[in-house]
């Protein structure tokens, strides 16, 4: 015995020196950063087995594990799909017998411009909490923290490293129209902001009764048919007081909110109370079934309370050091999760006593949802179990083709799981999982089963709601309003109140004399449950006379960045002042000039200065590169690292500064369009029957040409206005003179000539006077034209119809003054103009509306009709009460004429319609009847849900109108057929519905467009973008819409092709997707880079032209990824795997020395 004493104490000596040796070399390899890499590595998911041609299984962050202690994972596959919450964030599961002190994670908060960045540590497998105060950001509102993009709950397990960012929407706010007025007094209307839908990330139902969290902290509770109720806010709850969780029961409701309190509500008690559970305790996690309301207080302890106020003030621990970290109940069961994953279960019965139980489970779990009977876990690996209340172990629920699950929720026996590509599932105890979603490509991140239907949550916070039919066939999804329309209750002045009448969702009050200057309108009122005062800035004006208003100017500043030489200052001087755009253009070597922006976007030197601005130079390089790019191009085998795409360099940087539609001629399906660009040069497309499109042929362009200069024009020439007519085109020159080409059969070109031209030639003068008419405005109609002179004097020529064209009442071959006896001059002065086929239009300098022509269809607005011409302008009724003599006549800021019915912007920013109303082109919600005709003006009827909007511009059509509101949104009602007005169909509007902004769009969701300026054509509508692109849509038999697809009539908005950017929409890595595209400078974007064997792959970079048309693909571009130096390389060793090599060498010895043991103790055995 004593010999083999010695034996063994000789070989454990040996396996000393082995360790003792292993430890050397890696202590050798790591040095002092081991600690710092240690906690900052990621868990290592599966890598592809090629580099050329191989997919990832998951895209998960990675963690480097210790040679010497190999990581246990979960039994199930994981998928990407950047749903935030899911499982798929536990990359490895940790051994459930880990110490504390060996993991944390540090949770990292992005404020994005809203403050200053924070991060907290957060302990491997409990949660996270958000900051105490909610960011905040002039002119933004907080939406909310997301993961990748889309919402996080932060109930939610950390088990990594985790970046959040802030979710910001532009804060909007209430609105006066006007914001300034006249000291003797004026009507104002006072606007709510538009309706901004909560930010949802969170949801819990119990029986009918649901409780919505939103991103920013605060909770909204309904029925299923009903309309959510914010809860209010605790009594004498502090500043930036916000809800972190919020959960349902039968009779009462929970919420935790951000001092870590417990707060309960009733039906009866609508606002939440503290729980008092003694001991000022303060919990991190809350959960309901029933009406028991389970809590998790800060060291981990399950605390039960059966009613609002009463705590079973004996919680149960769990064995060891195990601390709860989430806790639900079923009917008779209790289940805890701890911090390792670990289940633990014990009866309802017997909290005060309670020894929990470990629940056998072969994977780790994340989370977990009670039903009436049983439980329902969520593990690691996105695999949906569950407990029967009964047993001690789990039953796997496997959904259709092996899809695994992200989210679980319940609700009395219904269980409902939302898989990791966002689609639906219903299931019961002893029953399979249904899809219960319409098969969309709407995506979901969490779903909940109030009665008989599903509410929903989007990857972009809202909700959706859809029943159940039979078979649990679904219905179709709808986007409920989730909020309350607001209450205003007073309005004072300086402390003086003032009398409030509502007019549908706006209210307006008269504002009394007052001094001129500066002031406040306070307003409050009730935004659902919770009060609200604001104060809104309002002018009271100096009086304003003629001198006065010549003498105020505005100053136009220009900023041509490192070109040169920069323009001298311009004072503007209003309403009839227009920036000369300066010449020569300025220079930058190596550079082309591409005119001068307001951000993004071309400025149109055609619009009145109604502000200070400066204008910037834009500049493209002459030798663009020409070739895709990536920086950098390679990196770790782990990926998760951001590297760069960029497309090629466009070759210029021109945009067009203004769009306009033609080609409406009656029976004559045609359409053309014009644009002026930012270079100076006019551009067209579309039917060129005629010459319509100035380049000198008759030939059909399907994309932009250049129209020619007028003859003799100088080499700097550029032009500031183009109109589209019916077969005709207008144009302001720099030098100040009308020009016009096209058709001429009625005189339309004013040239006293009835020769058409397919290059622009000069209108003449006056009575064919002078050296020809100069203007700052024109509009072209069907056969005949207007044109606004620089004192406000109004020319027309060609002639106007009342039907077909043939029926032209006098047409005159050069300018003629339009008449108006009521002016001391003879003629009319305005401050715009508009005309289009039967009737003109003009905003006098007093501010009303006049118009002249046909009133076949009440398109005078005078409250009758006829068929006669009313050859002299008279002001518009503002209502049919009004009179010739008396009035009240109709005040406006811009008009469009149409075909027999016409447009306004009241000075309230209301939008006004009247004439004709075939197809609905009056937007009044009615179609067309001859009841329907409007021989006055009424409002347009925009969506109740859409608040009142303000229009800024509206276009006027032959049987279809577009309109821009202040926020950008572009709205169009009336004739469909073509697909004009941009919805994504063909159907007839009688009243405004939002233009699309792809055909991804939907009626209830966005993106919509966002526009500066809009130009209805004959069958087709254009667009400036706020994006500064051209967008065009509806008919395109012409190619009037500018795009690669003539022939090809288009629903939804498509960018004109002309220098287009590549859009990039997706990058991938030899076979794996990148992550986490984010918009760059030039197009660019940068991506996370999956993981994937050491090698060079392809990288594949899908882009679309100008964001429209057919997806494209590069494949030019490639990426490396470098093999990672395993854990212990030596130092300047001389290769990767040395380390690898001696370990293996040391531990193959000790192997040695042990069979050889194992060998002599036989040997003596056999000779024994």
């Amino acid at each position: 015995m004593w010999a083999k004493g010695v034996r063994l104490m000789h070989l454990g000596t040996h396996l000393r020196r082995i360790s003792a040796m292993m430890i050397v070399l890696l202590s050798l390899h790591a040095g002092p950063a081991a600690a710092s890499t240690n906690a900052d590595s990621d868990a290592l998911p599966a890598l592809s087995g090629s580099a050329t041609s191989t997919q990832l299984s998951s895209p998960s962050p990675l963690k480097t594990e210790s040679l010497l202690k190999p990581a246990t994972t979960s039994d199930a596959p994981s998928t990407s799909t950047g749903i935030p919450g899911s499982a798929e964030s536990a990359s490895s599961a940790k051994p459930s017998d880990k110490t504390d002190d060996e993991a944390t994670h540090v949770v990292r908060f992005d404020p994005t411009d809203g403050g200053t960045p924070g991060q907290a540590s957060v302990k491997t497998g409990t949660l996270a909490a958000p900051p105490k105060q909610n960011p905040q950001r002039d002119g933004f509102r907080f939406e909310g923290w997301t993961l990748d993009g889309q919402p996080f709950d932060f109930q939610t397990p950390i088990l990594q490293d985790t970046t959040l960012t802030a979710k910001w929407s532009k804060a909007a706010d209430w609105r006066l129209s006007p914001d300034h007025g006249p000291a003797t007094g004026s009507r104002l209307t006072i606007s709510p902001p538009s309706r901004q839908e909560p930010y949802y990330i969170a949801i819990h139902t119990a029986g009918n009764q649901t409780v919505g969290l939103t991103g920013d902290g605060r909770i909204y509770a309904w029925t299923q048919d009903s309309t959510p109720v914010q809860v209010p806010f605790p009594a004498q709850a502090p500043d930036g007081f916000h809800y972190l969780q919020a959960t349902a029961g039968d009779q009462w409701q929970a919420a935790l909110g951000s001092d870590q309190h417990v707060y309960t509500w009733t039906s009866e008690q609508a606002t939440p109370m503290i729980l008092d559970a003694g001991q000022n305790s303060k919990f991190t996690s809350i959960s309901m079934n029933g009406n028991l309301l389970l809590t998790i207080d800060l060291q981990g302890q399950v605390h039960t309370i059966q009613n609002s106020q009463n705590d079973s003030r004996d919680p149960t621990r769990l064995p060891g050091q195990a601390q709860a970290v989430t806790a639900v109940s079923s009917a008779s069961r209790i289940l805890a999760l701890d911090a390792d994953g670990q289940a633990w279960a014990w009866d309802t019965t017997n909290t005060g006593s309670a020894k929990p139980e470990r629940i056998r489970q072969d994977s780790v779990m994340r989370t977990v949802q009670a039903l009436d009977e049983g439980v329902l876990l969520l593990d690691a690996g996105g695999q949906t179990r569950y407990l029967a209340d009964s047993t001690s172990s789990t039953k796997v629920i496997n959904l259709a083709d092996g899809v695994q699950a992200s989210r679980i929720t319940a609700n009395n026996s219904q269980a409902i799981i939302t898989d990791k590509n966002g689609h639906v599932w219903t299931w019961k105890p002893g029953k399979t999982p249904i899809r219960v979603d319409d098969n969309r490509e709407q995506v979901y991140v969490q779903a909940t089963a109030p009665g008989s239907g599903i509410t929903a949550i989007d990857r972009q916070g809202s909700i959706f709601r859809w029943n159940l039919e039979a078979q649990s066939k679904p219905g179709k999804p709808a986007q409920p309003n989730t909020i309350q329309a607001p209450i205003l209750e007073t309005a004072s002045l300086d402390g003086q109140p003032l009398k409030l009448t509502r007019d549908k969702d706006s209210w307006q009050t008269d504002v009394p004399a007052h001094t001129p200057e500066s002031t406040i309108i306070t307003i409050t009122g009730k935004q659902g449950n919770q009060p609200f005062t604001r104060s809104l800035d309002y002018t009271v004006d100096q009086t304003l006379i003629r001198e006065v208003q010549q003498d105020s100017a505005y100053t136009v500043h220009f900023n041509t960045g490192e070109g040169g030489p920069t323009p001298q200052d311009q004072n503007i001087q209003p309403v009839y002042g227009r920036i000369q755009r300066p010449s020569p253009d300025p220079t930058r070597e190596g550079y082309q000039f591409d005119g001068w922006f307001t951000g993004e976007v071309a400025y149109d030197f055609s619009k009145p200065v109604t502000q200070n601005l400066t204008l910037t130079a834009k500049w493209t390089s002459k030798t663009p590169n020409t070739s895709w790019g990536i920086n950098p191009d390679k990196g770790s085998q782990f990926g998760k690292e951001s590297t760069t795409i960029t497309p090629p360099a466009t070759r210029s940087g021109i945009r067009f500064s203004q769009v306009s539609g033609g080609g409406y001629v009656y029976g004559d399906l045609t359409g053309f369009s014009l644009a002026v660009g930012s270079d100076g040069n006019a551009y067209a497309w579309g039917n060129n029957k005629f010459g319509q499109l100035g380049d000198g042929t008759t030939t059909t362009r399907t994309t932009p040409v250049m129209v020619k200069k007028p003859a003799g024009a100088p080499a700097d020439f550029t032009y500031v206005q183009a109109y589209a007519g019916g077969y005709h085109s207008l144009a302001i020159g720099s030098d100040g003179y009308v020009y016009a080409w096209g058709l001429n059969d009625h005189g339309q070109l004013g040239n006293n000539t009835k020769s058409n031209s397919s290059t622009p030639v000069r209108v003449h003068g006056p009575g064919n006077t002078g050296e020809g008419l100069k203007a700052i405005q024109v509009a072209a109609g069907a056969w005949n034209s207007m044109a606004l002179a620089a004192d406000g004097t109004v020319y027309t020529w060609g002639g106007i119809s009342k039907g077909g064209g043939d029926d032209c009442f006098s047409p005159q071959n050069v300018p003629t003054a339009v008449k108006n006896p009521s002016d001391a001059s003879g003629v009319l002065h305005a401050v715009q103009i508009s005309t289009r086929w039967s009737f003109d239009m003009a905003i006098g300098q007093d501010g009303y509306v006049y118009t002249w022509g046909y009133n076949t269809h009440g398109q005078i607005g005078k409250n009758t009709t006829d068929n006669s011409f009313h050859l002299t302008p008279s002001r518009v009724f503002a209502s049919n009460k009004s009179t010739a003599a008396a009035g009240p006549w109709l005040k406006a800021v811009q008009v469009s004429a149409g075909g027999w019915f016409a447009l306004a912007i009241g000075e309230d920013g209301n939008t006004w319609a009247w004439g004709y109303n075939q197809y609905g082109s009056l937007g009044n919600g009615y179609s067309s009847t001859n009841t329907d005709t409007n021989y006055v003006p009424q409002k347009v009827r925009y969506p109740a849900n859409a608040g009142a909007v303000t229009a800024v511009q509206v276009s006027a059509g032959i049987y279809h109108s577009l309109a821009v509101d202040t926020d950008g949104n572009t709205w169009a009602w009336g004739y469909n057929d073509y697909g004009q007005l941009g919805d994504n169909t063909t159907s007839d509007r009688n009243s405004p519905v939002k233009v699309f902004a792809s055909a991804q769009s939907t009626s209830s969701a966005e993106p919509w467009l966002n526009a500066l300026q809009v130009s209805t054509g004959w069958r087709h509508s254009l667009a400036i973008g706020t994006d500064g692109v051209a967008y065009a849509w509806g008919q395109n038999w012409y190619g009037q819409l500018g795009n690669l697809n003539s022939g090809r009539q288009s629903p939804v908005p498509s960018p004109v092709s002309f220098n287009l950017q590549p859009v990039i929409t997706g990058v991938t890595f030899d076979t794996s997707p990148g992550t986490n595209l984010i918009r760059g400078d030039g197009g660019s974007v940068s991506v996370t880079t999956p993981a994937h064997l050491p090698g060079t792959v392809t990288v594949s970079v899908k882009y679309t032209t100008g964001g429209a048309g057919n997806t494209l693909t590069d494949t030019s571009l490639r990426y490396t990824y470098m093999p990672a130096a395993p854990v212990g390389v030596l130092p300047q060793a001389g290769g990767a795997g040395i380390l690898l090599t001696l370990v293996t060498g040391v531990v193959s010895m000790g192997s040695a020395l042990a069979s050889r043991h194992h060998r002599r103790k036989r040997h003596r055995l056999s000779q024994t």
